[in-house]
């Protein structure tokens, strides 16, 4: 008698709204059993209800990313619960404005404790086990500002940027030990959630123009779900670059082309 194959399982941070929330949705539909990770347990909890009113097995467990030990626990609980975790998407994440030197030391610290080490975390916890259960896939979500540099996003660029060299060294050292496991990096553009909203308040008059562009351009960008299908199209494909923008990939390559001719970066309007 052949075996019952067992359902597939995904781990989500930053479940609860925007492309994490966009992502439970399609993997649900692909008969996925899930675990959500959002630190907002109010929205994690609806999203856990609507999706297990779907027919969803899902399960809502309140994570403050940028804690290691909540790290350790979403991970053990999601190996308890769920049996094991094919796919792990570290999706959360957070944004700050302001001029690099005026911005108070805990803002970088906050934004790469989320953004950035949130994914070191994961990492320790989830690798060793999807690597002993033989099999899994690691998607890490940066941004187009983990390709190219603009100006009064620091905080964020630094985060980002370091997720998307961490997921290159990661891929390698997977490689170099003959580990199980595929790797794929997100750089999206404009997607419309709520990343933004907090932006604003006192600042100088080139940021706050900033905050307003940065606000309506994502507003009006692509939609998480129509993102979501990117992602999980690129991770059936075993595509480790994931770049639902055009305007990503050209970004990346004029940055690089003036990295080889020594071209200063140069601010215009």
């Amino acid at each position: 008698m052949a075996a019952i194959p067992r359902q597939q399982a995904a781990v989500i941070t930053g479940a609860a709204s925007g492309i994490g929330c966009a992502l439970a949705q399609a993997l649900a539909a692909q008969g996925y059993a899930l675990a959500l990770a959002d630190i907002d347990a109010n929205a994690l909890e609806a999203a856990r209800a609507a999706l297990a009113g779907q027919g969803a097995t899902v399960i809502a467990i309140p994570t403050d990313v940028s804690d290691a030990a909540q790290i350790e626990h979403l991970c053990e609980e999601s190996f308890r619960q769920l049996g094991r975790v094919d796919l792990l998407v570290n999706n959360a994440g957070i944004l700050a404005t302001g001029r690099c030197w005026e911005l108070e030391p805990e803002v970088f610290e906050r934004v790469l404790r989320v953004n950035l080490w949130s994914v070191l975390h994961a990492l320790r916890s989830f690798v060793p086990r999807m690597a002993a259960q033989g099999a899994g896939h690691i998607v890490n979500v940066a941004s187009m500002a983990g390709l190219a540099v603009g100006p009064w996003l620091a905080p964020y660029t630094l985060s980002k940027q370091g997720v998307v060299a961490l997921s290159e060294g990661l891929l390698l050292e997977l490689q170099a030990a003959g580990m199980p496991l595929g790797v794929s990096v997100v750089c999206p553009g404009p997607v419309a959630t709520g990343i933004a909203a907090g932006l604003g308040g006192t600042a100088p008059q080139e940021v706050d123009q900033m905050n307003g562009a940065l606000r309506s351009g994502i507003a009006a960008g692509m939609t998480p779900d129509a993102v979501a299908q990117m992602i999980l199209d690129g991770v059936s494909a075993g595509q480790f670059w994931i770049l639902p923008h055009e305007q990503a990939a050209q970004a990346a390559l004029v940055r690089a082309q003036g990295i080889a001719a020594g071209k200063a970066p140069a601010f215009a309007l």
